[in-house]
């Protein structure tokens, strides 16, 4: 099933969003970032063209995927991160075995 044209530009602006931000140094510069890419999303809005409409899309596809982060910033508790499954407790199992 393929996705409607409003879904596939709003998951392209979200994935557009966390792409910037793994490029950030702190929220208030992927703060300008964001309102620079919504500038460039809400001039595009009123379009009626259909093959400029999936060119534009296909275009911010396309840049998503030229500027993936190599380093994607990883929230420190969750897979991938500095804190995943740092002193994770033992099994129940274990923990009676030896105590």
């Amino acid at each position: 099933m393929s996705l409607s044209r409003v879904n596939r530009v709003r998951r392209a602006y979200r994935k557009i969003c966390k792409t910037l931000f793994d490029y950030s140094s702190s929220r208030a510069v992927w703060g300008e970032f964001i309102k620079e890419a919504r500038e460039s999303f809400e001039k595009n809005r009123d379009m009626t063209d259909e093959a400029e409409i999936e060119k534009k899309i296909e275009a911010a596809e396309q840049w998503i995927i030229d500027h993936k982060h190599p380093d994607p910033y990883r929230l420190p508790s969750m897979p991938g991160g500095s804190k995943f499954q740092r002193n994770v407790p033992p099994d129940l199992e274990i923990a009676e075995k030896y105590s």
